[in-house]
């Protein structure tokens, strides 16, 4: 999925991933390793740096051996995955120990040169050199620092925070019904892309963690929306697992900045299957009884959620973008479309076609009866403070989607 908030990569000659558990050792050899045409991106945990391996197969990649206490060598579990990962990287192992073991441990495992701490940056400069990557793979931005945050900053920043995207009825009024709440990370790191930032929170498995962040973010700035719209939140289906901590939580952070809870809509997302267990059905329950609706999202996309349409009761469900946009010019689309207009109206659902870019396709909608339409048409997501009074955005030029 593109995402604008991700500027485009540049070809660097040295793209220098650092991964080191202590980020004064990390912050301290980005600084000295900076230089133009340069990108030094440093991660302190396993995780985050997986990731960066995955999406931009830095030229070099510099990692500690021990990350995680004295006994621990995930740095030389880490190379493995680089080498299967990003095959024309060049791994630098760095460690407190220099036995002869662990260097030809390392060596056999795909690194080239081994550092011992403590040593001058201009050591660690002189090898980068040196080892120049065959392929000079893009890196994320030209020249610069990047410095990925732990999950634990992340769910404690202020940067936390949702844009809103409208939702509006497709018929004469076009009136604003609601707006999905888009969680966004406001920072120049890589996880400025929610899909990233997910990820990450689950190789973490700490979906959950995120998700109430999220909650909490949306219930601060809900005040701000124009009028008394519907809220809908994307909630994982592996939040669900928590049981009565969902609807508690949620309650307890509505009330603390007043946002009634009948106004709230519960997004199951397809990310994945909604088990069929005690502590989901519980967490259900507890919502329903609580005031908030549910919509089941991307419906027929991935994992459905179908199965248990009976039990949860959505209020709504939302064809995706992948469908919406553009549906009219397409017979299987318009088919599709059909279907699970069908198969609302038998489970007394109100339908949201996402992915509405321009009026012929909001017009096709309504030609369909579908209520409700989510796309371009009809605004991108946007900060709430910049909305007026009728949900339009206030300066476009600062909107991101």
């Amino acid at each position: 999925m593109n995402d604008p908030s991700i500027r485009p990569f540049r070809r660097d000659p040295q793209s220098v991933l650092l991964l080191d558990d202590d980020s004064m050792i990390t912050d301290g050899l980005a600084a000295g390793l900076e230089r133009d045409g340069r990108t030094v991106i440093t991660c302190n945990d396993i995780e985050s740096a997986e990731m960066i391996v995955d999406r931009f197969q830095p030229s070099h990649i510099v990692a500690d051996i021990r990350l995680s206490g004295p006994f621990g060598c995930e740095g030389l579990d880490f190379i493995r995955y680089a080498r299967r990962h990003a095959p024309d990287s060049r791994v630098i192992l760095m460690s407190g120990e220099g036995c002869d073991a662990v260097q030809l441990e390392g060596s056999e495992r795909g690194a080239v040169a081994f550092l011992q701490k403590p040593f001058a940056v201009g050591e660690l400069d002189a090898i980068l050199d040196l080892i120049a990557s065959a392929d000079l793979s893009p890196a994320y931005t030209d020249g610069r620092l990047i410095r990925m945050p732990l999950l634990d900053e992340v769910l404690s920043s202020p940067e936390l925070k949702p844009f809103f995207q409208p939702i509006v009825a497709l018929d004469a009024s076009s009136r604003v019904v609601g707006y999905e709440s888009l969680a966004r990370y406001h920072s120049d790191s890589p996880f400025r892309n929610p899909e990233m930032l997910f990820q990450y929170a689950a190789r973490k498995r700490r979906v959950s963690d995120l998700e109430f962040a999220c909650f909490l973010s949306t219930m601060q700035v809900a005040p701000l929306l124009p009028g008394s719209p519907l809220i809908f939140m994307n909630v994982h289906p592996d939040v669900f697992d928590c049981g009565v901590m969902l609807p508690e939580r949620l309650s307890a952070y509505a009330a603390q900045y007043g946002t009634p809870l009948d106004r709230i809509v519960v997004e199951i997302t397809e990310q994945a299957s909604l088990a069929h267990t005690r502590a989901v059905f519980a967490a259900v329950d507890g919502l329903r009884e609580a005031g908030v609706r549910f919509a089941f999202d991307d419906v027929g996309v991935a994992y459905s959620h179908l199965p248990l349409i009976g039990r949860v009761r959505p209020a709504f469900m939302k064809i995706s973008q992948d469908l919406g946009t553009g549906f009219e010019s397409d017979p299987t689309k318009v088919k599709i479309v059909r279907s699970i207009l069908s198969l609302a109206a038998d489970f007394d659902c109100e339908v949201i076609l996402e992915g509405i870019e321009d009026r012929s396709t909001a017009d096709a909608a309504a030609e369909l009866a579908i209520a409700y339409g989510q796309g371009f048409l009809f605004g991108r997501p946007a900060d709430p403070a910049l909305m007026s009074g009728d949900g339009a955005q206030a300066d476009r030029r600062l909107l991101i989607a």
